[in-house]
């Protein structure tokens, strides 16, 4: 029983995380047209007043606010706002800083489960053999899997302002082997970093629907991952490791774009390692550039495609146990002069390029529901010294928008659907 836990300990989290949010209340989203109609067949109630007399008792002029609605006669494909609403952009990868931001006075809450997988090893943008790390190295790793699963709740106080909060929890196995041969194992597991967000909205073409906007990100990554981990008293060398041990500010600029039925948008990020942590080292700064692209298919249905590239600096200095106490080294009577009993000890191996593609699908189930199902490989690595090459990512993403009571989607007696499926 405990071995089937464990092997399928992604699917166990899938389940525990994604149940009870099922059975939250929902209601089918109709599509625009479909909304469209509705507004046509109810325009006796939506007869606005647009100004009044002097005198404020009688009725200047009035709009039937249903002709604003008709759909042009040259549309040669459904009109879609996206998969949320269209004010916060409609749609974007669920995977980038900022994704899904509602209506002010909203709650967000995204459950994310990822599954990453490393073989073979890797020098520049050179591929080594597991033989060729054993000339330098005692032991060599051999594959990883990482298990990642984290859960964000956000809150949207104003049109132009939204912040939240995300807390992670991650696996981390890795096989190891040595010079005979003996293959051996390296575990870690534990809450991670946790990220506070704010994204700041700095330019709309329209209040309502936009089709251009840029954003401002601004965060900070808490050290609440542990940099302790160990295994028979010796510390676990830095990738097994669960946090980065400082706090971290966070920059990154938005841009998103649309035109019904396509979406795309741009975001540029930089992750600071500012200082160095109570172990006396610091992981490398790190810089993104992600790029989108997606094609809404449907009302509740859409894929897309994006090109996701990092950029992490060299990890300055070391842990005290593996400089001074010798953990990590190949040593006699724990002298840490001796070289390092792995490449995964020594800190020159940290750090790199790479670029992937990830191609994915969201699915609206419910109103103000998304499914988002992400697969990424790598196009690119040009890794810094020798280190595991990764081999793919995979990822689910659950999203769930709670309109609270003083949003302007909550649900009101005598008010029906709008223009915007609110």
């Amino acid at each position: 029983m405990s071995s089937f836990f464990y092997n399928n300990k992604l699917f166990l989290q899938f389940i525990f995380w994604i149940i009870p949010l099922a059975f939250l209340p929902n209601e089918c989203l109709a599509e625009l047209n479909d909304l469209i109609n509705y507004e046509d067949q109810q325009k006796n109630d939506q007869v606005i007043r647009l100004a009044l007399n002097e005198s404020g008792g009688e009725e200047k002029e009035s709009t039937d606010n249903s002709e604003e609605l008709t759909r042009p006669e040259n549309l040669s494909y459904p009109l879609f706002l996206g998969l949320c609403c269209g004010k916060c952009g409609g749609n974007m990868p669920l995977n980038i800083f900022g994704a899904g931001t509602p209506e002010p006075h909203e709650l967000r809450i995204k459950v994310n489960l990822s599954w990453g997988k490393m073989v073979g090893m890797r020098r520049g943008t050179s591929n080594r053999s597991t033989k060729d790390t054993l000339v330098s190295y005692m032991m060599s790793p051999r594959k990883m899997a990482m298990y990642m699963s984290n859960v964000s709740v956000g809150y949207a106080f104003t049109d132009r302002f939204f912040a939240g909060i995300m807390g992670m929890y991650v696996n981390k196995d890795m096989e190891m082997i040595n010079r005979s041969g003996v293959r051996s194992s390296m575990y870690s597991q534990g809450a991670g970093d946790t990220m506070l967000m704010t994204k700041t909205l700095l330019f709309a073409d329209d209040f309502l629907v936009p089709k251009s906007q840029v954003s401002l990100l601004l965060g900070v990554s808490i050290p609440t991952g542990s940099i302790d981990q160990d295994e028979r008293g010796q510390l676990l060398p830095y990738s097994m490791q669960l946090g980065s041990g400082t706090f971290d500010p966070f920059f990154g600029i938005l841009y998103e774009g649309s035109n019904s039925p396509l979406w795309w948008g741009a975001n540029a990020s930089f992750l600071a390692r500012a200082y160095e942590n109570y172990k006396s080292y610091n992981l490398g700064d790190e810089y993104r550039l992600d790029l989108y692209g997606m094609y809404q298919a449907r009302h509740n249905l859409l894929g897309e495609l994006q090109i996701k590239s990092k950029y992490v600096g060299h990890l300055e200095g070391q842990a005290r146990e593996i400089e001074q106490d010798g953990d990590g080294h190949m040593k006699m009577m724990g002298v840490p002069t001796q070289a390092f009993m792995s490449n995964l000890y020594d800190p020159d191996n940290y750090g790199g390029s790479t670029v992937d593609l990830s191609a994915g699908v969201q699915w609206q189930p419910f109103h103000n529901h998304i499914l988002n199902a992400q697969f990424s490989f790598p196009l690119y690595q040009n890794l810094h010294g020798t280190q595991l090459e990764r081999d793919f990512t995979a990822s689910v993403t659950y999203y769930i928008e709670v309109p609270l009571r003083k949003s302007r989607r909550s649900k009101k007696s005598g008010k029906g659907l709008d223009i915007l499926g609110f």
